[in-house]
């Protein structure tokens, strides 16, 4: 019978033995990466958690915005060498678009506190498309934010001065985050929503749908035909019929004065699914009243 030292030389002789893949030492600092920054993340949702939404401030007339930047790879061509690198090298892989977070921002003042993540494109083998894709994602959710801490800003100004005090402003939260729904070599298509809370939460929705064998924008005429309306106005009000149905939910008809579905407009939001159906969405208050939520309906092809 082996003892325990015998035993111990012989597996460190098997693993010495074993072949390690090129790409293992990428892949597990990868992994730890990807793991420091989700530790952070964590750590500073559970700071907001103890902090809570109704806690009271005393804060200066002056006060300087608290901005921490955990990440930020920049938007050339190749926003992440190294990652980029390490992709192509990979079987299966190196062909398939990411989507990861390129930059991610906490930032704090009297009036808000927002957390950001901006998401970016890596792996496009049209390098331009990804870098007008990058370009445009970046424009449009900044943009979007800087015109929320704008009337944030405005929001508390008009609080004191209508005979508010300063402690009893509450902070309102920006969050900037999104969501990838399919990527193949046929289709990319993400979202990217911020949520402004205050007494209730406010959405705005960016969707992007493009067409990698053509390096242009997906359109539902392109999922759906030419017919692409009639399509999708007739399930969408097959769904809503069915949806109502349910004990709570409720959706406009024109009974009380508010125009309920007709139908879709030409710039109609959607994302494609995994089964590569569009599925097109409906912000708060467009076709129902605000605790139905943002409303979404699968069109099968």
């Amino acid at each position: 019978m082996l003892n325990k030292n015998d035993k111990f030389s012989e597996l460190k002789d098997i693993y010495e033995n074993v072949e390690i893949p090129a790409q293992l030492a990428q892949m597990v600092q990868n992994t730890i990466n990807q793991a420091e920054t989700e530790l952070l993340q964590e750590d500073l949702k559970q700071q907001r958690l103890k902090r809570g939404k109704k806690m009271k401030r005393q804060i200066g007339s002056v006060a300087a915005a608290a901005v921490i930047v955990i990440g930020s790879f920049g938007l050339g061509v190749n926003t992440n060498k190294a990652f980029a690198d390490t992709v192509s090298e990979i079987p299966v892989l190196g062909s398939l678009a990411k989507v990861f977070t390129i930059e991610q921002v906490h930032e704090e003042t009297d009036a808000y506190v927002a957390d950001m993540k901006i998401p970016g494109i890596e792996g496009l083998k049209d390098k331009e498309l990804q870098k007008r894709i990058n370009e445009l994602v970046h424009k449009q959710v900044t943009a979007a934010v800087d015109e929320t801490k704008a009337m944030t800003k405005e929001d508390k100004k008009a609080f004191l001065e209508t005979g508010g005090k300063e402690e009893d402003f509450m902070q309102r939260e920006i969050d900037v985050d999104y969501n990838v729904t399919c990527v193949n070599d046929k289709v990319l298509s993400f979202s990217v929503y911020k949520t402004q809370t205050m007494a209730s939460a406010y959405f705005d929705m960016f969707y992007y749908n493009y067409d990698l064998t053509t390096s242009q924008p997906l359109a539902l005429r392109d999922l759906l035909g030419e017919k692409y309306k009639e399509i999708a106005d007739k399930q969408i009000k097959e769904q809503i019929a069915e949806r109502s149905k349910e004990a709570d939910a409720m959706y406009w008809d024109g009974s009380d004065g508010i125009d309920g579905f007709t139908t879709i407009s030409d710039n109609q939001q959607f994302y494609v699914n995994k089964k590569g159906n569009p599925v097109i969405v409906f912000n708060k208050y467009e076709i129902a009243p605000g605790y139905m939520g943002i409303q979404e309906f699968e069109i099968i092809k």
